[in-house]
């Protein structure tokens, strides 16, 4: 069987495993109530609405070039990883004050909607259901614990995989701490790279990769450590080329506003750059746009100008290319059949290529 046959008949089981986890909740949620059972049909609905099962690819990739065989057996662990990344992007929307995901309502927006008949105040329908979505992306962090304890893997595999999810959800709430608290408190040079590291790169890249890989067979330690240096180099190259989508990409193909970071006051690694190099009345012209909640469109428009003016945005993308080259330094240290090295490298080309 070819291996891209392999990729496409693993994720149609993933998919699988998504919608059964969903299937049986509906059913005990019903049970409950039925407003239980709608926020459940809500969040089945927007997972199947979008997402490009990134991570449970990268799992399954990484099981199969480690000497995987029994692909269908670790489906289930990558379909976990998908629960966990969907639980972050609710939890995340909620943060980042959006009420869109994949070009429709996400889950605080779909009970915006709901919850506007029972009251008036949009101040009490906004934290009702944020509160809703809290609710949700904590479910789905139970659910991905679940999807993996419920896996047919042996004992000591399905331990492995809880402890690099664990941590996986250490990493990330770090860095999605700093990332939050980055719009206020006072900045440390650095953080941006931090950020990325631990917000994005643990659990988006390290866990499935390591996961895949401990699954697939015995790894020596310098090439699990080789392993865990190119999905980290990797995760930041991807993290900082998503902040530049974040506010130069095509709000129709990512269905997110390219608003929303330079209003939130997300100090990215393009804008620490911006900050190091703008002066005078450009300085005070981007201060008084970023993160102003009241900023114009057209006003948005002048920040974003700026940034590239200022040499920010192409700053960036070089320090894109460093991460990329750092990524492929550490893949030529691994032993690697040639057909999934050539894999992991398409993976370095498409992260710091992509516009959406």
């Amino acid at each position: 069987m070819k291996q891209a046959l392999v990729h496409h008949d693993a994720l149609l089981s993933v998919n699988s495993h998504i919608d059964e986890f969903f299937e049986q909740s509906i059913k005990v949620a019903s049970d409950i109530d039925s407003s239980y059972e709608r926020l459940w049909r809500g969040l089945h609905t927007l997972i199947q609405s979008g997402g490009k099962r990134h991570r449970p690819r990268m799992l399954l990739m990484s099981y199969m070039a480690f000497g995987g065989e029994q692909v269908e057996s670790v489906a289930r662990i990558a379909a976990a990883h998908e629960l966990l990344h969907f639980a972050l992007l609710i939890h995340d929307d909620i943060i980042d004050r959006d009420y869109i995901r994949y070009g429709t309502d996400n889950i605080a927006g779909q009970y915006k909607h709901t919850y506007a008949t029972f009251m008036t105040s949009n101040e009490e329908v906004t934290h009702y259901a944020n509160s809703a979505a809290i609710l949700a992306g904590d479910l789905m962090l139970s659910g991905a614990h679940q999807l993996i304890a419920s896996s047919d893997l042996p004992g000591d595999a399905i331990a492995t995989a809880q402890q690099l999810l664990s941590r996986g959800i250490m990493d990330v709430a770090g860095g999605e701490l700093l990332d939050t608290e980055g719009s206020f408190v006072p900045y440390k040079k650095g953080d941006a790279l931090k950020i990325a590291r631990y917000k994005t790169a643990s659990y988006s890249f390290i866990s499935p990769l390591l996961t895949g890989a401990a699954l697939g067979g015995s790894v020596e330690a310098m090439q699990r450590q080789s392993l865990r240096e190119y999905a980290t180099s990797l995760g930041v190259a991807y993290q900082l080329a998503d902040d530049i989508i974040g506010v130069f990409g095509n709000e129709v193909e990512t269905g997110k506003s390219t608003v929303g970071d330079i209003i939130e006051g997300k100090r990215t690694y393009l804008v620490e750059r911006a900050l190091e190099t703008l002066s005078g009345v450009d300085r005070n012209m981007f201060m008084t746009i970023f993160g102003n909640h009241a900023a114009t469109l057209v006003e948005v428009a002048q920040a974003k100008e700026l940034l590239v003016s200022c040499g920010a945005r192409s700053r960036t993308e070089q320090k894109i290319a460093e991460y990329a080259d750092a990524a492929r330094e550490s893949l030529s240290e691994l032993l690697l059949p040639d057909e999934y090295h050539r894999e992991f490298l398409l993976m370095v080309d498409k992260a710091v290529t992509r516009s959406s």
